[in-house]
């Protein structure tokens, strides 16, 4: 009867992975990003000020009711309130704020993680998160057209964070081995015998027999390999944040990265017998010109940067993330603000930088600290 029973929940489960999880149709409000996330974030801070509010009055209050004692005493108590606001959860983070795809595999996990076997369950299991992650990333597709490219990439981040962090108490194996036919070599065989060269040589017993290399070399291979959605979710996770850096780097300083690159092909050129050059004669490459890139990147970064980490915040709702995933985004900007320095000072006059109105690394450094 058990083995009935886990037979029956098996292939509802299956179903419900098709129907609900793969099959899942998002509605409008399951794809309004950033939107819902700052409306939850604004009902959650007019809640706060009204708590903070109510509590002053109750504090007032009290301090002319009652006695100084048992006013130190309420005094101590409400000390303790705002600290208990301050640690609340992020609307980020609340369960239903997840994407239904999401809420649904792990739940469904939860429910089965004790009910079947384990080797069954790493099947299921393999088979949930994979449904889970296209449907994310239909998602994600969905709002990077709809919305804003950093919405859509910050959606996956987030959503494939909670599903690495929410798998991590499953104490079993989410690797599967799946066997297949490798029949390439039957293929190239049965070609061999096609062949209409290879007929005349059909009873020859040597070996450029076709029909002999059919039957010795054209059986199938049996391959085995392992698919393990936990490393398919870090390995999606890691693609999505090199993504993100990756952009947000061309959009804060591609310009400049542009221009490095042409300086470097001209000096490659150069070195290997190329003609002789003068960096300041090139007509992408006047000081007017520079200065130009310099102010326009500078002008992008100082108006895109706090948008930027305050999506970052909104999504991520965590600092210490906030802080790993813009870390290169930094180095980055820095790496090439410092290259350019060097060029200039390499390759122009007194008079030239005083045309390139080029801010310094500190300058720079300082930008980034305070939008950090």
């Amino acid at each position: 009867m058990l083995e009935d029973v886990q037979e029956r929940l098996v292939y509802r489960t299956h179903i419900y992975i098709q129907t609900d999880i793969t099959g899942y149709n998002p509605a409008p409000g399951d794809l309004a990003y950033p939107e819902k996330l700052e409306m939850m974030e604004r009902i959650a801070q007019s809640l706060k000020e009204e708590q903070m509010k109510q509590m002053s009055q109750e504090s007032v209050f009290s301090d002319v009711q009652l006695e100084d004692a048992d006013g130190r005493r309420n005094s101590n108590a409400g000390s303790v309130e705002p600290s208990r606001l301050h640690t609340s959860v992020s609307p980020a983070d609340l369960h239903g704020m997840w994407y239904p795809t999401v809420r649904r595999t792990l739940v469904c996990l939860s429910k089965l993680y004790r009910c079947i076997d384990r080797a069954v369950f790493q099947g299921l299991s393999q088979e949930a998160l994979s449904a889970c992650i296209q449907s994310m990333l239909k998602a994600s597709d969905i709002i990077l057209k709809n919305k804003t490219q950093i919405d859509g990439q910050l959606f996956l981040i987030k959503h494939l964070l909670i599903l690495r962090e929410q798998i991590a108490p499953f104490h079993t194996d989410f690797a599967i081995k799946e066997i297949s036919l490798d029949l390439k070599k039957t293929r190239d065989a049965a070609f061999k015998i096609l062949n209409p060269k290879a007929v005349p040589k059909f009873f020859r017993l040597n070996s450029h027999n076709a029909i002999l290399e059919f039957l010795l070399e054209g059986t199938p291979e049996i391959k085995e390999h392992y698919i393990d959605s936990k490393k398919d979710v870090d390995r999606h996770l890691k693609f999505s944040c090199e993504q993100f850096i990756q952009q947000q780097t061309q959009i804060f300083v591609g310009n400049l990265e542009e221009f490095l690159t042409k300086v470097s092909a001209l000096k490659t050129m150069a070195v290997q017998g190329g003609p002789t050059y003068s960096l300041s004669q090139q007509p992408w490459a006047q000081p007017a010109k520079i200065n130009d890139i310099v102010m326009a990147t500078y002008r992008v970064m100082k108006s895109k940067l706090p948008s930027t980490l305050q999506s970052m915040s909104l999504y991520l709702a965590n600092r210490d993330t906030e802080f790993i995933l813009f870390k290169p985004v930094r180095n980055n900007i820095q790496q090439v603000f410092q290259r350019l320095h060097n060029l200039l000072q390499e390759e122009y006059s007194g008079e030239d930088l005083q045309i390139i109105a080029c801010p310094s690394v500190e300058q720079i450094n300082l930008l980034l600290s305070v939008n950090k």
